[in-house]
C-alpha cells in the first residue's frame, strides 16, 4: 500500500513520541539520546572523536545517522558476545577506522570493521537515507592526474576514474566515489603497501570483506524506496565495471547488503537485554523485512 508520508518524518514523529522535542524537528539535543543504551564506554568515544567531522556532536544526532545505526546494530560485539554471519564469527567491532588511499591526503575513514583473532575482517560502509539526496560525481583531479600519490596501481585506477561514466540523471553519486576510494584504500592494505586502523598490517590469512550496507525502508515508502532501488542499481553497476577492470583484489569480496539482510543474524545472536526491540521499534519495523 501507498505511504504518502516520508520515511524521515515517520522516523522523526516516532523519536518525538519517545525523546520529546527535537532540534528542527530532525535532531536530538544530544547524540546519546540516539543510542542504546544512552551512553557509550571512553574506547568508542575515542574512535568516533579521532574520525572526521565531529561526528558525535553533529552528525550523530540526527534520527537518521548512519552512524549511530551502525553503533546500534554492531557496539555490542566482545569476545563474550559473538556474532556469526555466512558461518564467520566475528568477536571484536572498531569504528571510523582510518585507511589511507592516497600519499599526502587524509585516510578514509571505514564506518564499521568486524574481526576476529583468525584474522577475518567484514569492513562495513553503513548508509541510512544518504540515498535519497542527488549529486554529482565530484572526485579530486588528483586522482586522475597523480599517479606518484598512489600506492599501488595508479595507472589502472586514474584510467578507470578518468573513463568512469557518470553522465547520467542525478543520483547518489557521493556513495559511489566514496566506494571507490574505500575501495583502494583496501587494495593498498590488501597490497601490504599500507596499514589501516592501529598500524594494523595485513596477514596473509583470513576471509576479507567490503559490504555496502544500506537501509532498505518498506516499498510503501514509494518515494524513498524508489531512490534505494535507483542506488543499489548504480552500485551494481559500478561493481561490474570494477570487475571487468580487475580493480578488485582476489582477496576481497565486495557486495551490497541491507540491514534487513543482517537482521536474522543480529537477532539470532546474545544480544544485551533491550537492544532486539529497540533496533526494531527505531529502525526495522520501517524496514522492508520479513
Amino acid at each position: 500500500m501507498k505511504n504518502n508520508k516520508s520515511i524521515k518524518r515517520a522516523l522523526n514523529e516516532y523519536a518525538k513520541s519517545v525523546k520529546g522535542e527535537l532540534i528542527d524537528n530532525s535532531h536530538f539535543y544530544d547524540f546519546r539520546q540516539n543510542i542504546f543504551p544512552e551512553d557509550m564506554n571512553e574506547r568508542f568515544k575515542k574512535m568516533f572523536l579521532a574520525g572526521d567531522g565531529n561526528e558525535l556532536i553533529s552528525k550523530a544526532c540526527a534520527v537518521n545517522s548512519s552512524s549511530m545505526l551502525g553503533f546500534n546494530f554492531f557496539h555490542w560485539i566482545s569476545k563474550n558476545a559473538t556474532i556469526t554471519i555466512n558461518s564467520i564469527t566475528y568477536d571484536e567491532v572498531l569504528f571510523e577506522v582510518k585507511i589511507p588511499v592516497l600519499k599526502g591526503t587524509k585516510p578514509a575513514n571505514m564506518d564499521i570493521v568486524l574481526k576476529n583473532n583468525s584474522n577475518d575482517y567484514l569492513f562495513i560502509e553503513s548508509k541510512f537515507l544518504e540515498y535519497t539526496k542527488t549529486t554529482s560525481f565530484e572526485i579530486s583531479k588528483t586522482y586522475k592526474q597523480k599517479l606518484d600519490r598512489y600506492y599501488c596501481l595508479g595507472e589502472k585506477w586514474a584510467e578507470f576514474i578518468s573513463n568512469y561514466d557518470s553522465h547520467k540523471k542525478k543520483q547518489y553519486w557521493a556513495g559511489i566515489k566514496q566506494e571507490i576510494c574505500h575501495l583502494i584504500g583496501l587494495t593498498n592494505w590488501l597490497s601490504r603497501e599500507t596499514s589501516i586502523g592501529n598500524n594494523k598490517r595485513y596477514s596473509n590469512s583470513g576471509n576479507i570483506q567490503f559490504i555496502n550496507l544500506v537501509f532498505e525502508p518498506k516499498e510503501s515508502f514509494t518515494s524513498e524506496h524508489k531512490k534505494f532501488s535507483s542506488y543499489k542499481q548504480l552500485y551494481e553497476e559500478l561493481y561490474k565495471q570494477l570487475k571487468s577492470n580487475n580493480l578488485i583484489p582476489d582477496k576481497l569480496q565486495i557486495n551490497f547488503k541491507t540491514y534487513s539482510d543482517l537482521w536474522p543474524y543480529i537477532i539470532s545472536s546474545n544480544l544485551p537485554n533491550g537492544l532486539k526491540d529497540y533496533l526494531y521499534e527505531h529502525y526495522m519495523k520501517f524496514a522492508e523485512v520479513e
